[in-house]
């Protein structure tokens, strides 16, 4: 399968997953009157507000969605970070198509370099996040706090990379793209 058509797919995947987690939360939000910001458990800023926020969210209806949420998470998260690693391979497929086209092998070696770096990133990013749905839910269904070593540290790197990851691909896709326009 060409690397355009499964960008897509799975960029379609990404736009449901995310249709359905937003969904999910507004049916909470009107059933309950309460306000879910996932922000709030990712990047708590301190274990005491975080510990907090899941004593807080500890009432039997608002635990069942917050772990509906993170279940719903691991869809959104299986098709985001591997959407945006297949951009990034794409990205890094038009500069070889580039290379071909202008006989001038390992002319954009360091961007097709960079670029099979930034779609490595994804496969971290992917581990802290699902590392990080582990550790919140274990917390929440306990009631509180676990060790909390590396967390925000995992989930500011996990944010990181899939925004470089983008950003880079989506940037060196259409440099590429105009570039073999001119050709």
């Amino acid at each position: 399968m060409k690397l355009k058509y499964a960008f897509f797919i799975f960029l379609l995947l990404t736009i449901i997953a995310f249709w359905m987690m937003r969904r999910h939360q507004f049916q909470f939000e009107a059933a309950t009157g309460l306000k879910f910001n996932v922000m709030e458990f990712e990047l708590p800023g301190s274990p005491e507000k975080l510990n907090e926020l899941i004593e807080t969210w500890g009432e039997p209806e608002q635990k069942a969605f917050v772990l509906k949420q993170l279940q719903l998470d691991y869809f959104f998260i299986g098709t985001l970070f591997p959407t945006i690693f297949i951009l990034c391979l794409w990205a890094r497929k038009n500069f070889q198509v580039l290379e071909l086209k202008n006989h001038s092998p390992d002319r954009f070696r360091f961007l097709k370099n960079f670029l099979l770096v930034l779609g490595t990133f994804q496969v971290f990013a992917l581990i802290f996040d699902i590392s990080e749905n582990v550790r919140l839910t274990q917390w929440i269904q306990q009631g509180s706090l676990g060790n909390m070593a590396l967390f925000e540290i995992m989930v500011k790197l996990k944010f990181f990379f899939a925004i470089v990851g983008f950003l880079g691909g989506f940037g060196l896709i259409i440099y590429a793209q105009s570039k073999v326009r001119k050709v």
